[in-house]
């Protein structure tokens, strides 16, 4: 059985929106993933990456309908983001940084079939408004490859646009609203030029 992160909400420092890791104060706990979606006061990490290019563009995830449940938040939505949750197996020495980063290295190359690294820090995103995002936290880490590739995505559609046109997506899920106003506001993709 997998055995996946988790933390109490009551505990942690974790607020509605955009929250920094070094500010989140929580215990990670791992546990068989039936009993951890079943709790409840819990939030579950979701690693993930936003992958950029250096020429500007952004994939653009739309997840297939047998991927997401009914009451899923990220069903008929477009996602700036790949992972999945946290397994015990990326737990590295009481570094939370060091143990996302690892859990969306795995899940990138899980899903992407792709080798990834970056010198960002993580967007945490946490938008409670339906009882299944309520669990969920997003740590979502900018990457930026060099240049597109062909995604290998087996459970929906990807597709690079350009940076320019993410204004333009009306469908986003809650943490891509987030992750999209954060990369347009604070220019990320204009950081690789330094």
């Amino acid at each position: 059985m997998e055995k996946i992160g988790y933390f109490n909400v009551a505990k942690s420092n974790i607020k509605s929106g955009l929250n920094k890791l070094e500010d989140l104060c929580i215990e990670l706990n791992f546990g068989d993933r039936d009993v951890v979606e079943a709790m409840d006061g819990v939030v579950q990490p979701i690693c993930a990456g936003c992958i950029l290019t250096a020429s500007g563009k952004i994939l653009v995830v739309n997840k297939s309908a047998k991927s997401t449940g009914e009451i899923s938040p990220e069903k008929d939505k477009s996602l700036l983001y790949v992972g999945g949750h946290l397994d015990k197996e990326d737990f590295i020495d009481q570094s939370f940084h060091d143990t996302f980063l690892q859990g969306m290295q795995r899940e990138i190359f899980e899903e992407l079939g792709i080798k990834v690294n970056t010198k960002f820090k993580p967007l945490v995103v946490y938008t409670p408004i339906t009882e299944k995002s309520q669990k969920h936290v997003g740590i979502i880490f900018p990457i930026i490859l060099e240049k597109e590739f062909e995604p290998k995505f087996t459970d929906g559609k990807t597709k690079f646009i350009e940076f320019s046109q993410l204004s333009e997506i009306r469908n986003f899920e809650s943490w891509s609203n987030i992750i999209a106003r954060e990369l347009i506001q604070n220019k990320i993709c204009e950081e690789k030029e330094r």
